[in-house]
């Protein structure tokens, strides 16, 4: 009997972890974002730009930056998505590289979603325009994912750059 009671709720636990989440097999959380202001001070401000909290387990973005300066072909983005195995090991599961102009433009996922929540500029404009922007309270819309995409923690690192 309780072989079965723990067959039981082994299965059970085994299930709520790969339950669905607003008909996803993931959800996303935001848990980190660290400007590394090097070599760009001179065409990028972070600003006020912050992780907050938009629910009891869920962070977003919010705040104001600032672009100096009209950005284009100069500023390239190099960007790494990391998939952790079952131990906790980071592996890397694609990665890329670009313009800021062609990543943008290419994006399905994050710039239309974080156009509904900002004042950025519209995804085919290039150079990105100086300006000030506000981005508030931001949250991935994570059923905008492919759903093939496998279950799993991430790290995503993005870094841009100037050529």
């Amino acid at each position: 009997m309780n072989n079965a009671l723990a067959m039981g709720w082994t299965w059970a636990l085994v299930w709520c972890c790969f339950t669905l989440v607003d008909g996803m097999l993931y959800e996303v959380i935001l848990n980190n974002f660290e400007a590394v202001p090097q070599e760009l001070d001179d065409m990028v401000d972070y600003g006020t730009i912050r992780l907050t909290r938009q629910g009891k387990n869920q962070l977003g973005v919010s705040g104001s930056f600032t672009v100096f300066k009209n950005v284009g072909v100069e500023a390239r983005v190099r960007w790494t998505v990391y998939k952790f195995d079952f131990m906790g090991n980071k592996r890397m599961f694609v990665n890329g590289e670009g313009t800021l102009c062609e990543i943008i433009a290419k994006d399905e996922v994050v710039y239309p979603n974080l156009l509904e929540w900002s004042n950025l500029p519209p995804q085919d404009s290039c150079p990105f325009p100086k300006g000030n922007y506000t981005i508030n309270n931001f949250v991935l819309d994570e059923q905008r994912f492919p759903p093939a995409l496998p279950a799993s923690e991430w790290l995503i690192e993005t870094i841009l750059s100037k050529d």
